[in-house]
C-alpha cells in the first residue's frame, strides 16, 4: 500500500519530523540531520527539499495528530511502524526524548492507530 501513496506518506512523515524536531521549542542541527538521513534511508522518495520546505513553514503547520489521522485508513500496519520507527529515530537523535516529544509521539501513534515504539524520556536537567 505504500506504493500507491509514496509521494503522500512521505511528505506528512517529513511534516511530522518536522513537528517532532520543533516541539520542544528548539530545532537542534543534529536532529534535522538525522531526520534527512533517516528519511531518505528508510523512506524510499524521502526528499530533502521537501523537508527543509516544510521546515521553513513549520508555524504554519497543523498538529502532529492532524497530520497523521489521514493516513490511518490507508495505510498498512508495517507502514505505520516504519513511520513510527522513524519518529523515535528522529526523536532521539540529540540523544534525548524530552516529555513534549513523547506526547508528540504518543499522538502520532494514536493517530495511526498503532502502539508507541519503545523511547525513554529524558527528564529536565539530565544528559
Amino acid at each position: 500500500m505504500l506504493t500507491r501513496y509514496k509521494s503522500d506518506v512521505n511528505k506528512i512523515a517529513a511534516a511530522l519530523a518536522v513537528s517532532l524536531i520543533s516541539s520542544d521549542g528548539v530545532i537542534d542541527e543534529e536532529e534535522k540531520q538525522v531526520a534527512i538521513s533517516v528519511g531518505q534511508s528508510m523512506l524510499p522518495g524521502f526528499s530533502k527539499a521537501t523537508f527543509e520546505q516544510l521546515l521553513d513553514h513549520v508555524d504554519d503547520m497543523p498538529s502532529a495528530y492532524e497530520l497523521a489521522a489521514p493516513l490511518r485508513k490507508v495505510l498498512d500496519e508495517e507502514t505505520k511502524d516504519r513511520i513510527m520507527d522513524y519518529l523515535v529515530a528522529v526523536a532521539g537523535a540529540d540523544h534525548q526524548v524530552v516529555r513534549v516529544e513523547a506526547e508528540e509521539l504518543k499522538a502520532v501513534a494514536k493517530a495511526l492507530g498503532v502502539p508507541v515504539p519503545p523511547i525513554r524520556i529524558t527528564k529536565p536537567g539530565q544528559d
